[in-house]
């Protein structure tokens, strides 16, 4: 009988180990998903970020296309100025406009997602007022062209064209 006992306290030992590995490997397990969970999203935040920068790489290139052109620096001027443009002109500018909101857009996504320092926000309002707050031009070319941004930036703008004095 004693053998018989000592297979039976074997097999419960081996029984008790066993369900202790079994909820180990289950936590472990857990444990794994979370940590996948985790990464996807990152990863997944950091594409947003990548795809926002790819936007505004593309703007800055269209800017410096311009800056170095010789039509928009004048256009610049007309605008500034309050003269009125021809309809060249103001393709030119809203084209010219809509590359510079979407860096703007960028920039305020990648605050929102914490890669920028405090003052951004206070950057983009002072866009906001003195380039689009200001003129004509610019408040048609936003009117024409807001429709392609976030909605997050649409907000963002049109409280802060509501401040601009």
């Amino acid at each position: 009988m004693d053998t018989q006992l000592e297979a039976e306290f074997i097999e419960m030992k081996f029984g008790h180990i066993n369900n202790w590995l079994t909820l180990i490997a289950n936590i472990g397990v857990i444990l794994g998903l979370i940590l996948v969970a985790y990464e996807v999203r990152q990863n997944s935040e950091l594409m947003r970020v990548q795809i926002n920068q790819a936007r505004a790489d593309s703007a800055m290139v269209n800017n410096e296309q311009s800056f170095n052109s010789s039509f928009i620096p004048p256009i610049l001027v007309k605008v500034r100025r309050g003269d009125d443009l021809s309809a060249e002109e103001r393709i030119r500018f809203t084209d010219y406009f809509r590359a510079m909101s979407r860096n703007q857009d960028n920039v305020l996504g990648q605050y929102d997602a914490g890669m920028l320092g405090e003052n951004t926000p206070r950057s983009i309002m002072t866009f906001a007022c003195q380039f689009i707050g200001t003129s004509k031009a610019s408040q048609a070319a936003w009117e024409y062209t807001k429709g392609g941004y976030t909605e997050r930036y649409i907000e963002f703008i049109e409280r802060t064209l509501e401040t601009c004095e």
